[in-house]
């Protein structure tokens, strides 16, 4: 990701700024997006792997 902390971003500083900027801003939010849906859905099979191991565990220990 490109950093961690999310940038304060105001109604009226954005007004400020030229479009080709705002676009920017826009373009880099949502590379962003996609890298944090990527991590969720790794999260989401790690999740899901955990779940079928323990299952697993639990009917062989049993």
């Amino acid at each position: 990701m490109m950093n961690n902390q999310p940038q304060e971003l105001d109604s009226d500083s954005l007004c400020q700024l030229p479009k080709e900027e705002l676009v920017k801003k826009i373009i880099e939010q949502a590379i962003v997006i996609g890298e944090l849906q990527a991590t969720i859905n790794e999260l989401k099979q790690e999740i899901e792997q955990i779940h079928v191991s323990r299952d697993l565990d639990s009917k062989t220990s049993s």
